[in-house]
């Protein structure tokens, strides 16, 4: 570190060799960066504050009836859109700056100078807005300014009435055109209905049901057949071994009477599986054997026999076998009656079929009404949306065309500026004395730097690479000491030739005074 501090008092030893270059340069950049700062135009900045009150009364009493609009959005959204070209023009064309524009380069050059000396900003967490303006008129800085909060208020009602007019119109389309869907819905619907009558559901019964009930009935009827079958097959093999006529012995054994009683018996049997015990052939069958069964007990008290009367021969040589009689009887029924359950079973399995063809149909029937019944509630719903909202859109924009949902005070109105804003020059002034300081420095170590010098023994040393025996002291005499002192005086004064200069600047600026007002 000590080597480096030696090496850099070396450097500087060096340089102090041509610090007159130094000066030189200092002044001059000094004088030409001062004339510079003084010939620069003054800059006059026009300002204005203005309050936006977003809050309304009506809006907590007009909740859910109205669309509540993002005010504060918008009004931050156009401090965006406010410096766009056609709001810059509407600005050049309020300040008649557009007057002087002959071609659209220069009013294209307008428009750039109010882009750069336009200015809004905001507070983070209120909203008053601050607008300013800076140009080299003060009247027409504060002109601009007007200008500008004429703009921003224009825009930012407006902005809010163009979009509750282009969501009215948007609404009105989408129900013109929901509307017309919800009438082919509802004719698709209408139409349907009519193709498919009698299979939609809640018509016809309940298809369910009645398959559940058919198919109950269908296993009753098969059990009722198979038993009917299976007693067929049982009387006709009993009939087989019974024989179907009977010999005179037999009857002779019995008696004429008692073998005709039987037979009519029979008879009468056969008759009560048809009919009830007073029809009028089961009555007169009783009655014949009544009176059959009185003559046979006169005969037995009597003791004689008579011949069988002719009605109670049988034919051949024979009699026919009741009980065959009464078993074919028996047979002939059993195979009606299984006739007549498999004619129930094939009715019921039709009955059955139909119904599951109603049902896959109604099946289908119902997925197609409920694919249409979903998409036209879909579209009344949309409908209906629609019809509340566009509702709501008319009753916000009555609220905003007969109340002041956005308020703008001006806090502080544009004033014509007394005093420049810009440019700063005691700063730049402070600006060009140290660049005019570090310019002459920085001449002085690059001449040192091409012209170097050996200040120490250890730099020649290093420099020849060869043992340096010694060194020899400069003793100056009086003159040269004088000399040298007076060198120094007339540094300082040169040195503080600038600054007494930049002092001088300073205190005219602070009185008012510069040169570039002076030459107005």
């Amino acid at each position: 570190m000590h080597e480096l501090v030696q090496q850099g008092l070396a450097y500087l030893k060096v340089a102090s060799r041509y610090k007159w270059w130094g000066v030189a340069l200092a002044w001059i950049v000094c004088l030409a960066g001062w004339a510079f700062v003084s010939q620069m135009p003054d800059q006059y900045k026009a300002e204005a504050k203005v309050y936006v009150d977003t809050r309304s009364i009506l809006r907590p009493l007009l909740h859910g009836l109205t669309i509540q609009p993002d005010v504060d959005g918008q009004v931050r959204l156009m401090t965006r859109l406010l410096f766009t070209r056609p709001n810059l023009e509407k600005i050049a064309r309020m300040t008649d700056l557009d007057l002087t524009a002959k071609d659209e380069e220069a009013m294209e050059a307008i428009v750039n100078r109010l882009k750069g000396s336009l200015a809004i900003a905001s507070a983070r967490r209120s909203n008053i807005f601050t607008i300013s303006a800076e140009d080299s008129d003060p009247q027409l800085a504060k002109r601009l300014v007007q200008a500008m909060l004429t703009v921003f208020v224009e825009e930012a009602l407006g902005e809010a009435r163009r979009d509750s007019d282009t969501a009215q119109r948007f609404l009105d389309q989408q129900i013109r055109e929901y509307e017309r869907r919800l009438q082919v819905a509802e004719k698709a619907i209408e139409d349907f209905k009519r193709k498919n009558y009698g299979l939609l559901p809640g018509q016809g019964g309940d298809l369910y049901t009645e398959l559940k009930d058919m198919q109950a009935k269908l296993e009753d009827a098969k059990l009722a057949l198979q038993e009917a079958i299976d007693r067929r097959d049982e009387i006709a093999r009993q009939l087989e071994d019974e024989e179907p006529m009977m010999d005179e012995f037999g009857y002779q054994a019995m008696g004429p009477y008692e073998a005709r009683i039987r037979q009519l018996e029979a008879r009468v049997d056969e008759l009560l599986l048809k009919y009830t015990e007073k029809h009028p052939e089961v009555v007169t069958l009783k009655r014949t054997i009544a009176q059959l069964r009185q003559r046979q007990e006169q005969m037995l008290a009597e003791g004689t026999e008579e011949e069988a009367p002719s009605f109670l021969e049988g034919e051949g040589n024979g009699t026919l076998n009741p009980i065959f009689q009464q078993m074919k009887i028996a047979l002939s029924e059993a195979e009606a009656n299984v006739a007549s359950l498999q004619a129930r079973v094939k009715n019921y399995e039709k009955r059955i079929q139909k119904i599951q063809e109603q049902m896959d149909a109604r099946l289908r029937v119902e997925t197609e009404l409920k694919n249409l019944n979903r998409d036209y509630g879909t579209i009344r719903k949309n409908f209906e949306a629609l019809l509340a909202r566009r509702e709501q859109a008319r009753l916000s924009e009555s609220v905003e065309q007969n109340t002041d949902t956005v308020k703008f005070r001006i806090v502080d109105p544009p004033q014509v500026p007394s005093k420049p804003s810009a440019p700063n020059r005691i700063l730049l002034s402070a600006g060009v004395l140290g660049a005019g300081f570090v310019a002459g420095l920085g001449l002085t170590i690059l001449l040192a730097l091409l012209r170097p010098t050996f200040v120490t023994i250890q730099q020649l040393r290093e420099a020849v690479g060869l043992p340096v025996l010694g060194s020899i002291s400069m003793n100056w005499v009086d003159r040269v000491k004088r000399q040298k002192w007076r060198e120094f005086v007339q540094f300082c004064g040169a040195c503080a030739g600038l600054l007494l200069i930049f002092a001088g600047l300073i205190i005219m600026e602070i009185k008012g005074i510069n040169l570039y007002s002076i030459n107005i």
